[in-house]
């Protein structure tokens, strides 16, 4: 953080500074008010309604000793100074009708208030006020609450205010969770998730842009309050070219900022093949890619992954997996997705049927899922994948009829013993896919570039070093039998049911369509 309050301190610079400890505060000049106030039986607290009676009689205002008038006053709290700070709490009380028929409303607090509600942020009612019909009116529905704005200004007290809010904070009180949807810790806590919009507090130029990067998975808008005359505001007034766009709303002594930060939009779902697709059209950022095009013996035209970093010839024992590697290494879209070439996500609006007792949805070229509509639903969602497979016997079992009684624990073994030294905290979620009956068939998915990455990141951190042991331990390179060379690539296949135990993502469900006719 870089907020420095700037104040015109009432009363002693000692005894401000000893109660202020390490709390860094800028004191632009000391002020006194000379004049009796209205107090004791006859006091009025102010507010609009009573405010034209209130006449203050003989009110002299002085700033480091020279008098000046109310206006004066006002316009250095409009950019020079950003509270009155009264040492007193009596004095405090005492002045508080005098400074508010100077309509100075809300820029006078006592020192208490300045260490509780305005030592990390620009703390005023009336700019808070502004939040709620301003997150409305530009459609943020979910914010992320980066610095704990709203409960280190109490604001966290009106919920029924805002749309949902989640929030990081080190050390929550119960009651905070009335307020915020979810509260995480850290903003690693949060990282896989997308927000309309990220609200945090003031910092130096150089810490933003920090920010900006530490959280750019996270929400194409910043929410921002920059004060009058600081380095931030003169920084996004220099470098509003840098955003796609910047939205100013005025405020006392600042103004909000929306930000809408520059985004290439670039969406691809891949298409996995290694025969010829007979697909002559496809949707908008579909893609064909021949996995294991290395050794193919046949080629189609189609995107190859053995171009740049790539394991193309290892597709005959880990089959898309291949694909799945290359797209990793070797692209960059924000949006990117795995489809096969017989699966095909689908809407659920767009068909009548539902995948149940191991029925797929025929398969209509038009009724696949489109960018739009997977756009649509990761504003919502963090990622797409199938509707669960449900099986009657555990995947250890199934897969066990499928691939052998002997190779299959040979190889579970084999897997475990390379997740244990690479990714510990996975055994248990291993253990439970593999005891269980249900997972995310086919390995097919739609996400954001963010937690793609993760995902591959941990998977490829053991994967090839299990194929490599698999290799020196067995003959698999001399079966003939496709289910038993093949099979670390059908183990993979539950592997992202793992690790989507283990993390806290938003799961869509969505049907897939099977083309029988190739």
């Amino acid at each position: 953080m870089s907020y420095v309050p700037r104040i015109l301190l009432c009363g002693d610079v000692e005894s401000f500074r000893s109660a202020a400890g390490d709390m860094a505060v800028d004191i632009v000049g000391q002020i006194s008010f000379t004049g009796s106030p209205e107090c004791g039986e006859n006091y009025i607290f102010l507010n609009a309604d009573n405010l034209a009676e209130y006449k203050p009689t003989d009110l002299h205002i002085f700033l480091n000793g020279e008098e000046i008038s109310g206006d004066e006053l006002r316009k250095i709290l409009d950019g020079v100074a950003d509270y009155i700070v009264f040492d007193s709490e009596d004095e405090f009380a005492a002045r508080h009708n005098d400074l508010y028929s100077l309509k100075i409303f809300g820029q006078f607090i006592s020192r208490e208030t300045l260490f509780r509600q305005a030592r990390h942020n620009f703390y005023l009612i009336q700019n808070l006020d502004i939040l709620p019909k301003l997150l409305r009116n530009n459609k943020i529905f979910r914010l992320l609450d980066v610095d704990a704005f709203f409960v280190e200004t109490d604001f966290f007290m009106f919920s029924d205010l805002f749309p949902t809010v989640d929030g990081i904070i080190k050390n929550p009180k119960p009651i905070h969770e009335n307020f915020y949807r979810k509260i995480y810790a850290t903003l690693v806590d949060c990282r896989f998730k997308f927000y309309d919009a990220l609200l945090i507090a003031e910092r130096s130029p150089q810490n933003f842009i920090d920010t900006l990067i530490e959280t750019n998975d996270l929400a194409e808008k910043i929410l921002i309050f920059a004060r009058k005359n600081t380095e931030l505001e003169n920084f996004l007034t220099v470098n509003e070219n840098i955003f796609e766009k910047v939205s100013r709303f005025p405020a006392l002594n600042g103004n909000w900022y929306l930000i809408q930060k520059r985004v290439q939009k670039n969406f691809c779902v891949y298409v996995v093949t290694h025969k010829d697709a007979k697909l002559d059209t496809l949707p908008e950022g579909y893609k064909i890619i021949h996995a294991g095009h290395a050794q193919a013996k046949e080629k189609f035209g189609y995107l190859g992954d053995d171009t740049g970093d790539n394991i193309s010839h290892l597709n005959l024992y880990l089959n898309e997996v291949t694909a799945l590697y290359w797209l990793w290494k070797n692209t960059s879209h924000n949006i990117i997705g795995l489809n096969h070439y017989r699966r095909f996500f689908t809407a659920k609006d767009n068909v009548n049927s539902e995948f149940i007792n191991f029925k797929l949805i025929d398969f209509d070229i038009e009724k696949i899922l489109s960018r739009e509509e997977a756009e649509e639903i990761l504003s919502d969602y963090d990622i797409i994948v199938a509707e669960n497979f449900m099986s009657r016997l555990p995947t250890s079992c199934y897969q066990k009829l499928l691939i052998g009684y002997d190779l299959e624990p040979f190889v579970e073994k084999i897997f475990k013993k390379h997740i244990a030294r690479r990714q510990p905290n996975y055994l248990e979620a291993f253990d439970y896919v593999a005891k269980g009956s249900t997972n995310f068939q086919y390995e097919i998915f739609i996400t954001r570039r963010n937690i793609f990455d993760v995902y591959c990141e941990w998977l490829f951190s053991f994967l090839l070093d299990v194929m490599e042991e698999v290799f020196a331990r067995t003959n698999i390179k001399q079966i003939d039998n496709p289910r038993k060379y093949r099979v670390v690539g059908i183990f993979s296949e539950r592997l992202m049911t793992v690790w989507l135990i283990k993390n806290r993502l938003r799961i869509k469900k969505l049907p897939v369509m099977f083309r029988e006719d190739i």
